[in-house]
């Protein structure tokens, strides 16, 4: 049979640049047609007769597929369609294939001939190992098919499909995973989902490193048992690599840990001349002197703290950084902090002429449970931010409870300014670190820009999120909520401990261990300003001894000093005596909770020594 078309499609067909070839489309699938340039492929006298000459089956033809022939040790692509109107097969759209990888051709040629071969290639060339593990009804599991691939990767060359027991491979996985495999297997057929774990693989060599691969499996649940279907990859390339992930990611920590060590050493440091020159200014104050001196000394004052200020800043972020900001639970009186705060800010609201307000809800005079030291520093921060930022204008601070239950208060603060306000672009600014909207170091404006930052933090720390509204022109309002824990029965934390007009006793003993000279001279005078009298030794070691050879009242102890530090010395000396010990530190009381036994410690003051702090609490320890 030779098979014709139209004339037209005929010499379309005979003088086209493809190879194009036609076959009857019932066996024997007999060669039909051939156009010139398959004719002039076709040059060999054994010409093909038919469809198996060129190595295709006919009856596994499909017209989705792509068929590749070879003739003449030479490849060709084809695709292939039905001519129902002629009852042929069309191949059309041939190709001659230049390659130097034949072993691709010829799993691509079987795919006619032989599906089930051409798939057993295509599995040994995939990337992944292929398997299949089969269970039971007796839960026995037995693997129905291993790939050449996994058999390589388990050294399984000698194991046929159906003769591995889950056994014999568990054999081959490093003793260290063979736990996590078995429970991985266990918890698959438990839950009925799919399998996956990543284990090392013992190799033939015991000179070289266990193999790394990650095993993946999709579940069949079947009416005669469990089936999984899965592949296993080697990744060892990729573990080496988190390795070296993790060692640099350690390397990188141990370095940014030094250099945060360096500069809260470094800020540290800093408060030691900022206590000399804060106490100096201090006593300086508390001394007679000409009228002509006073803005002197207010001029030293206000530089002083605004470098307290900014040290302060830079030693919060540093502790937020690293992790070491803790919140307390103890009882406060929600109403009285605010009064204290607020009461702070009547000499800057004085200097900038502005008006602030206090509004506070009466249903707020009660004590609860929380960290008033925080919540105090972030009020500082938005109060300050709100007063550097308006002039000649009106800052609210308002305090109300939005819900209240039996147990706890949910309280609304809000900090409100008429100042220069913020643009809609530069909200995303306020809380970034070490940046400021209006970006300023003058005196007006100056500051770290990281007060805003570490109030936000020390907000989600306690369980809140700040929230802004602000236009500019008009002002900003900078708001959240807290809830607090009541306090089961009201306890007066000031009843009987009012020290406003109350004085230390001139007969008090007191002891001062404090190494810097400096800081001691601060003290000294703050003390004989107040008509007491102190010895001073310059260590943890001669502290112990000192209190030993003779009786005190009280004791003003540094925190580091060398021999012995402060809280070492305080624990020896509680170890006897039920005397109170005051630590002055340049540290928070959770730093030295973290890196020293403060057992022995009743109260902290923290450098530089606020003189009114340190009387007030030398007077709620001894009377």
């Amino acid at each position: 049979m030779v098979l014709t078309f139209s004339s037209g499609l005929q010499s379309i067909l005979d003088h086209s640049s493809d190879l194009i070839f036609a076959v009857e489309n019932h066996p024997p699938y007999k060669l039909v047609y051939a156009n010139r340039e398959f004719k002039k492929v076709l040059t060999d006298d054994d010409e093909p007769k038919e469809l198996k000459d060129l190595g295709v089956k006919g009856e596994n033809l499909d017209a989705r597929e792509e068929f590749i022939i070879r003739w003449n040790n030479h490849y060709y692509t084809f695709l292939m369609e039905e001519s129902k109107g002629e009852s042929a097969y069309l191949f059309h759209k041939g190709r001659k294939i230049s390659t130097t990888n034949p072993q691709y051709l010829e799993i691509q040629r079987t795919s006619a001939a032989s599906p089930e071969l051409y798939f057993e290639q295509l599995l040994d060339r995939l990337p992944a190992a292929a398997f299949q593990l089969s269970m039971d009804s007796t839960g026995k599991l037995r693997f129905e098919y291993l790939s050449k691939k996994i058999r390589d990767l388990f050294n399984l060359d000698f194991v046929e499909s159906g003769d591995a027991g889950i056994e014999y491979l568990l054999s081959k996985v490093h003793p260290m995973d063979v736990g996590r495999v078995l429970k991985s297997i266990v918890h698959s057929t438990r839950v009925r989902e799919n399998w996956e774990c990543e284990f090392r693989i013992m190799p033939s060599d015991e000179d070289m490193d266990p193999v790394w691969v990650l095993g993946m499996a999709y579940l069949d649940d079947t009416e005669t048992g469990v089936k999984w279907y899965g592949s296993v990859l080697e990744i060892t390339a990729i573990k080496n690599r988190e390795q070296e992930l993790l060692k640099d990611k350690e390397h990188a920590e141990i370095s940014s840990n030094a250099k945060s060590d360096f500069i809260s050493t470094l800020i540290h440091e800093v408060r030691t001349p900022l206590n000399a020159i804060s106490g100096s200014v201090y006593s300086l104050f508390e001394e007679t002197h000409i009228d002509s001196q006073k803005p002197l000394f207010n001029t030293i004052n206000f530089a002083v703290d605004n470098l307290i200020v900014m040290v302060n800043d830079l030693l919060e972020f540093q502790k937020a950084q690293a992790g070491k900001v803790f919140i307390e639970s103890k009882p406060f009186g929600l109403r009285s902090l605010l009064a204290q705060v607020v009461d702070g800010f009547a000499y800057q609201a004085h200097e900038s002429k502005n008006t602030l307000n206090l509004v506070v809800s009466e249903r707020l005079d009660v004590e609860v449970l929380g960290d008033k030291v925080r919540l105090a520093q972030a009020l500082n921060n938005l109060i300050s931010n709100a007063l550097k930022f308006t002039s000649a204008g009106r800052v609210d601070v308002t305090a109300t409870v939005s819900h209240e239950s039996a147990h706890d208060l949910k309280v609304y603060f809000e900090v409100k300014d008429t100042g220069k306000g913020i643009s809609p672009e530069d909200i995303s600014r306020v809380f970034s670190e070490f940046d400021q909207v209006g970006y300023s170091f003058d005196a007006k404006y100056g500051g770290t820009g990281l007060g805003m930052p570490i109030t936000k933090k020390l907000l989600e720390l306690m369980g809140s999120d700040i929230k802004v509204d602000s236009e500019l022109g008009v002002g900003s309002s900078f708001h959240f909520e807290l809830i607090f824990p009541k306090v089961a029965e009201r306890q007066s934390l000031d009843a009987g401990n009012d020290t406003s007009t109350r004085e230390i006793s001139p007969s008090t003993k007191i002891l001062l261990a404090e190494d810097n000279d400096v800081n001691a001279m601060v003290i000294l005078k703050m003390l004989r300003r107040w008509g007491l009298q102190c010895d001073r030794v310059t260590n943890g070691l001669e502290a112990v001894e000192a209190f030993a050879r003779k009786h005190y009242d009280i004791v003003l102890m540094d925190i580091q000093m060398p021999k012995l530090n402060g809280c070492q010395a305080a624990r020896m000396i509680k170890s006897s005596s039920a005397v109170p010990i005051i630590a002055l530190t340049a540290s928070s009381q959770n730093e030295c909770y973290l890196s020293n036994d403060i057992g022995g410690i009743d109260r902290f003051v923290h450098k530089p020594i606020n003189a009114k702090e340190l009387k007030n609490n030398m007077l709620e320890l001894i009377g």
